[in-house]
């Protein structure tokens, strides 16, 4: 009687101890915040609202973190694998930065492209036209020597007001 009683003293304590546990997990994804990397790389699209997750305070973007809430902790996917799902569901404008294939290695090397080739322009641009300038400067220079009438009238100009 003592070791059955003992036993299930045992038995109740240890049901004791993981019963809190068990009953937690059950309801505690619903209300775990999500990381906010995985917030911050989503795109709140239902109903057209566009902000980043984070941000949004609609209720649309309640609904796409409950989705993520639910993928995440509930039904334990990664990072990783609850973008794949929102892109299969959603599409790729779900994602913050677009994924690095296809069409869209434009929107991560067109600004790059476009500066280093703007400022290649600028640069070879304003040495052409400041090498003209000096260019014609020089000519000018060889081109007209003064009369001695002419020079000695410039002298006394210039002694007047320097």
């Amino acid at each position: 009687m003592k070791k059955t009683r003992r036993v299930s003293v045992i038995l109740v304590f240890l049901a004791l101890l993981f019963l809190p546990i068990t009953a937690r997990g059950n309801e505690d994804w619903q209300t775990r915040p999500i990381p906010s990397d995985v917030e911050k790389g989503v795109i709140c699209v239902l109903d057209g609202c566009m902000m980043n997750l984070a941000a949004c305070e609609t209720l649309a973007g309640e609904k796409l973190r409950g989705i993520i809430r639910e993928k995440m902790f509930k039904e334990g996917l990664n990072k990783d694998q609850t973008y794949a799902y929102l892109v299969e569901v959603y599409g790729d404008k779900v994602l913050a930065a677009p994924p690095k294939r296809g069409f869209n290695w434009v929107a991560w090397l067109g600004p790059f492209v476009a500066t280093i080739g703007g400022g290649a322009f600028i640069y070879l641009g304003l040495e052409k036209w400041v090498g003209v300038s000096l260019r014609d400067e020089e000519e000018e220079e060889e081109a007209v020597p003064l009369e001695p009438d002419a020079a000695r009238r410039l002298d006394e100009e210039l002694k007047k007001y320097l």
